[in-house]
């Protein structure tokens, strides 16, 4: 007897997500209400609310869709640092083309002082002087001090 050919049956990794839980992946990651994402996907008019609430709760927990829900969310982040990125980078172009091409030294000058900025070149620091303990009549008594330099009294 001749042996019947084996053939492989080609199996898709992961079955896509349907229409509804994509809709509702994509409201989700945008900031939705489990709940409210759930009504707007699906025929939900009927449903009481805590079978919505239960719903929302276990389709959000599928692993297919709580994973796309994940990747909406970095993909919305990647964006907004890209766009981030690209207003610093036109910003600092723009104060550089100011700096070299203003007409007057002001304008030059705070565009240069501007750019530094952005490097930590011009950074306000606070120093403390050290102190050591003191009793709250020595510090009520230096603020009175402080007070009377800035009221002039």
């Amino acid at each position: 007897m001749a042996k019947k050919p084996t053939y492989l049956k080609v199996v898709s990794k992961e079955q896509p997500l349907t229409g509804k839980q994509e809709a509702f992946a994509k409201l989700v990651a945008g900031g939705a209400v489990l709940s409210d994402a759930y009504r707007e996907c699906y025929a939900a008019d009927s449903m009481k609310d805590s079978t919505v609430w239960s719903e929302a709760c276990r389709l959000a927990q599928n692993p297919k869709v709580s994973t796309r829900i994940k990747d909406i969310q970095a993909d919305m982040e990647q964006c907004h640092r890209t766009r981030l990125l690209r207003r610093e980078e036109w910003v600092l172009k723009s104060l550089q083309e100011e700096a070299v091409s203003a007409d007057n030294a002001s304008s030059r000058i705070r565009a240069l002082e501007l750019v530094g900025k952005t490097v930590g070149m011009f950074t306000d620091r606070i120093e403390q002087a050290e102190t050591s303990e003191r009793s709250s009549a020595e510090i009520e008594k230096d603020l009175k001090a402080r007070l009377d330099r800035l009221i002039g009294s």
